[in-house]
């Protein structure tokens, strides 16, 4: 693990912060030419870059605060010093900033669906690189693992699952899997935002998944808090895809079926009792 790049004198460059920077920077490149693509305003995708980063550093930090509570208590004042402690939840940002994007679509009257796709397009990326980051700054543990593949973390107990590597082959397969879907979308004229509306299914799926390789200090009911997160956004995603992807007039045939053979299983039933007759 590599947490300072190079020092020069009492300067140090930490891995983790130039990592954030460069993902961020990415994201905010590659947002803007989906974006501009579809012929959205500058000043707009300006408003949705600016108030989506302020929104997600300050849920990421919240979200790490109210999960590690324990490394807080003794002065609250460490929660605005992240040099002194520090602390930042992925998913709190992710969550945080995609529901700024929503919200603001709406405000400055820009389509969701192009939003949706643009952050679609634009996250495995910027969380790709940021998953480097994180792997150097070994701030991140997986299980111990008997693997030939399992390395050492500095400050942990034996060999443990490189698990942000296996987070960035998921993120390669899944930024294969959007393009193929993103030029299939164009060709079909799919629904603007479904592009999106796939990869947060598959994105929450496969997190999902990976969090069981995690070294995590936070559980609710045998699950992580990151899981539990997850499970909402996978919801979220689902219940879109049904409104948005055709789910409903899909499934809409089959609930009637379902119904008229509960109508007709009925009447049979009751058509097998005998009728009462007055003389």
């Amino acid at each position: 693990m590599y947490p300072i790049l190079f020092s020069i004198g009492s300067f140090h460059l930490y891995s983790f912060s130039m990592f954030l920077v460069l993902a961020w920077l990415v994201f905010s490149f590659l947002f803007w030419k989906q974006l501009r693509g579809n012929g959205i305003d500058e000043d707009k995708i300006f408003d949705l870059t600016f108030y989506t980063t302020l929104v997600a550093f300050v849920a990421s930090r919240a979200v790490f605060v109210m999960l590690n509570w324990e490394l807080f208590s003794d002065t609250w004042l460490k929660i605005f010093a992240p040099w002194v402690q520090p602390g930042f939840s992925q998913y709190g940002a992710f969550i945080g900033g995609l529901m700024t994007l929503v919200s603001m679509s709406r405000h400055i009257k820009v389509r969701l669906g192009h939003v949706l796709d643009a952050a679609a397009l634009s996250f495995p990326g910027s969380i790709l690189v940021g998953l480097i980051g994180v792997f150097l700054d070994g701030s991140v543990a997986g299980k111990i693992s008997g693997v030939p593949w399992a390395l050492r973390i500095v400050g942990h107990v034996g060999k443990r699952h490189p698990v942000q590597l296996y987070e960035i082959i998921v993120l390669c397969i899944l930024i294969v899997i959007l393009a193929k879907l993103h030029a299939r979308s164009s060709k079909e004229r799919w629904p603007y935002g479904m592009v999106g509306v796939w990869f947060f299914i598959l994105f929450s799926i496969s997190m999902f998944v990976l969090e069981f390789f995690k070294d995590t200090r936070v559980y609710w009911i045998s699950l992580s808090a990151n899981q539990w997160i997850l499970i909402a956004l996978f919801a979220e995603a689902l219940g879109a895809f049904y409104v948005r992807g055709g789910g409903r007039e899909s499934l809409r045939p089959l609930g009637y079926t379902i119904q008229s053979s509960i109508r007709k299983g009925i009447g049979g039933i009751y058509a097998k009792f005998p009728i009462r007759r007055t003389e």
